[in-house]
């Protein structure tokens, strides 16, 4: 950050009674410095030419767009949210913008695009995607003016959510948009952060990173869970007595095509899975690359029952390998792109197969059932 660590903030606004109060108090509650563009044409060119300054964006909602402007609202907001958005895109960073309005609700509510998800909690909280200049709100269990409460949420989101902003949505759109619209984004997406961070930003130790092998086999249960709940898998993966027990290298085995022709040939927990289901679809569901990428997954997490056995054989795993390569995350790394894939696929299949109960029927049955 420049001049003394302050957030540095590109900040639209022309009405000089606001921009000769309003850096102060920024200051203040948010160790922000508010530079003050009277229209977004002189903005975005600050924007351009400096791209890696800004940390922040604040929008009057009722502001110039190009000198000589009126000051309207539905010109002004849908014009410069988008050249954010296409600027974001070519640079390769989102930088998180707020709307900070002394308009009437009525007048912008529908001029702001749910797009701004760094600042859902806003939106809960309120039920709007801006502050109010002159505004209070009740917060926690007291009033408080919504711009100071801007000012405050900017230095927290910039501090702490920057990083994982830049993840969801210039790295990885696509996938996180797949866990969207899967809505496994809390469970998966919950697991797949941390172990996306580090391969872009240096925040910890190979030594700590590798010790997110765990992560991983997490984020495939949740995956697992709901191709359960999809009727893709059978509901037997799933233990009903330990809610931690999902049996991964059954699923791979299932989702990759392999089927024994004799249940002779099988022994263990895998022999009473195929003793009970059988699978109807002929082609693998998964493409020979991932299924490839899945087995080797499930052999580095662990192919135990149990997430608490995992751990053991996750640890005994890599005891026995990271001393050979210097502890390098590589190999996590490498996992993880392959997840980030698998998702992807997932999805796919799922927009092609929505009906749960019609894929019940499609791709597996219990043995001796009459479907």
């Amino acid at each position: 950050m420049l001049n003394n660590d302050l957030i540095q903030v590109l900040w639209v606004e022309n009405d000089p009674l606001v921009t000769n109060s309003y850096p102060g108090e920024a200051d203040m509650y948010g160790d922000l410095q508010l530079t003050v563009f009277p229209c977004w044409e002189d903005a975005e060119v600050a924007l351009e030419s400096d791209y890696d300054r800004w940390q922040a964006i604040i929008l009057d909602a009722k502001c110039q767009y190009k000198k000589g402007d009126a000051d309207k609202a539905d010109r002004f907001l849908m014009n410069v949210i988008t050249r954010i958005g296409k600027i974001a895109a070519r640079k390769n960073r989102t930088i998180p913008w707020y709307v900070l309005s002394g308009q009437g609700e009525d007048d912008i509510r529908d001029l702001i695009p749910d797009i701004n998800e760094w600042d859902n909690s806003w939106f809960k909280l309120s039920n709007r995607r801006f502050y109010s200049k002159n505004g209070k709100i009740k917060y926690g269990k007291e009033e408080r003016h919504e711009r100071q409460l801007l000012f405050e949420r900017i230095r927290t989101q910039v501090n702490h959510y920057n990083e994982e902003l830049q993840i969801e949505n210039d790295f990885y759109p696509d996938v996180f948009k797949a866990l969207d619209d899967l809505d496994i984004a809390g469970e998966v997406g919950f697991h797949l952060m941390p172990l996306l961070l580090p391969i872009h930003f240096k925040n910890i130790s190979n030594v700590d990173y590798n010790r997110r092998y765990i992560d991983l086999r997490k984020a495939l249960e949740y995956i697992f869970r709901h191709m359960v709940k999809k009727g893709f898998l059978p509901t037997n993966i799933v233990s009903k007595k330990e809610k931690d027990s999902v049996n991964l290298t059954w699923s791979s085995h299932f989702l990759g095509g392999k089927q024994p022709e004799n249940l002779d040939d099988v022994k263990g927990s895998e022999r009473i899975f195929w003793a009970e289901i059988e699978r109807l679809n002929k082609e693998p569901l998964l493409p020979k690359q991932l299924s490839q990428w899945l087995k080797e997954a499930i052999f580095q997490t662990g192919g135990a029952v149990h997430t608490a056995e995992a751990e053991v054989e996750i640890a005994m795993n890599l005891d026995k390998y990271l001393p050979n390569v210097g502890s390098s995350p590589y190999m996590l790394r490498s996992l993880t792109m392959g997840l980030c894939d698998f998702i992807l696929w997932y999805n796919n299949l799922l927009m092609s197969n929505p009906d749960e109960e019609i894929n019940t029927i499609k791709f597996w049955r219990k043995r001796n059932s009459k479907i």
